[in-house]
């Protein structure tokens, strides 16, 4: 096996890093599973392939366009929506989410067809030499974009009063609310971020891969496996779980075939839930 196809691996592997990241940042602030946080990966490359298709822009450069209309549909969605649910019943959000999935899956079908699509970027098909080892550039830009975005949101939670609300929202919703803290609205931000996240990994899939309506299932399940090694709520954690499960990715692709890599990744998920429920990096049950 070549350092290549383990490095390109580890890069790839930001990818599920960063939808893991918004999957555990919800769980540990909203105390929310987003069933529906792969389809927002696949529809955050829909949109960017849409805007592509109307302004002919670089990926890199439809990504805040993408951002901002995630966090618009996604904040609306928790505010005026699942947060009456979640007042009502938390389990009773998995449902909910595991529905919204559904349709969204059949949306964009209905929309943009059943077969895969891809953005395309003159960069995406050239690769670097660093140290020797050939990177493919679409995976490195995978992995600066999310580490830019897993520092930003980790100095923002751990630097910022507006972090300082967030944390003090997700340890004691009750208490946050008599010192003031609109919860709702901290709740809300939180998931709009999950979803931004989800839909900026998706604009790098589509560039470095492709994206089909029916992916969101297994993209989901890759999140999972992240937010089971990194804990809930640990957002470096969340990126380094990311790369992990790329590396694991490109070494059963490499010793098993192409058909081994979602098998392989299942299978450390279910392992690492039985042997450690809390996660391999993380202890904490709020973002940090």
């Amino acid at each position: 096996m070549s350092l290549s196809i383990l490095v390109n691996g580890i890069l790839i592997g930001s990818l599920f890093g960063l939808v893991g990241m918004g999957l555990s940042l919800l769980a540990g602030v909203v105390k929310l599973i987003n069933l529906a946080q792969g389809n927002f990966l696949v529809g955050g490359a829909y949109l960017a392939i849409a805007f592509h298709e109307q302004l002919h822009w670089d990926p890199l450069l439809l990504i805040p366009m993408v951002a901002v209309v995630a966090f618009a549909c996604a904040y609306c969605l928790q505010r005026y929506f699942l947060s009456s649910i979640l007042k009502a019943s938390a389990s009773s959000s998995l449902v909910v989410t595991f529905g919204l999935s559904l349709v969204l899956q059949a949306a964009y079908q209905e929309i943009f067809g059943a077969n895969s699509r891809s953005l395309q970027a003159s960069w995406c098909d050239t690769g670097i030499t660093l140290l020797g080892v050939r990177l493919q550039s679409a995976y490195v830009v995978c992995f600066v974009v999310g580490l830019a975005l897993t520092a930003g949101v980790w100095a923002v939670l751990r630097h910022t009063r507006q972090g300082s609300v967030v944390r003090a929202a997700a340890s004691d919703p009750a208490t946050a609310r008599l010192l003031g803290i609109d919860v709702d609205k901290v709740f809300a931000v939180t998931f709009a971020i999950s979803a931004v996240l989800a839909a900026i990994a998706g604009v790098l899939t589509a560039v470095a891969q492709s994206v089909s309506p029916s992916g969101g299932f297994s993209l989901l399940l890759f999140s999972f496996a992240v937010m089971a090694i990194a804990g809930i709520g640990s957002v470096p954690g969340a990126f380094v779980a990311g790369m992990g499960v790329g590396l694991l990715q490109a070494v059963s692709v490499y010793f098993l075939g192409g058909g081994s890599q979602n098998l392989v990744v299942y299978i450390a998920f279910f392992a690492i839930l039985i042997a450690r429920p809390t996660g391999l990096l993380g202890r904490r049950p709020v973002a940090v």
